[in-house]
């Protein structure tokens, strides 16, 4: 595996992590609980503020995951690449 898709990966998960920890924070939740607080937050804002029928919810808010983490794959692979040259 090439170091930028390694790099990538990281960038990827550390992304994805900082956003879920933002989302948990705000709740009086332990650490442990913040991936699911996070989750059925952003799934009750579907549901909720866009109306939005709840199996609906639950994939838009897994696409949320992956967006980000896509994101911060490609930021973190573009970076690495370009120092590496």
């Amino acid at each position: 595996m090439q170091r930028s898709t390694l790099v990538g990966l990281k960038v990827g998960l550390i992304a994805l992590l900082i956003f879920i920890a933002m989302i948990g924070t705000s709740t009086n939740a332990p650490a442990t609980e913040w991936l699911k607080e996070a989750f059925l937050g952003i799934s009750f804002t579907f549901a909720f503020g866009l109306g939005a029928p709840e199996a609906l919810a639950y994939v838009l808010t897994g696409v949320i995951f992956v967006a980000i983490f896509c994101a911060g794959y490609f930021v973190g692979k573009k970076a690495s690449a370009k120092l590496d040259k």
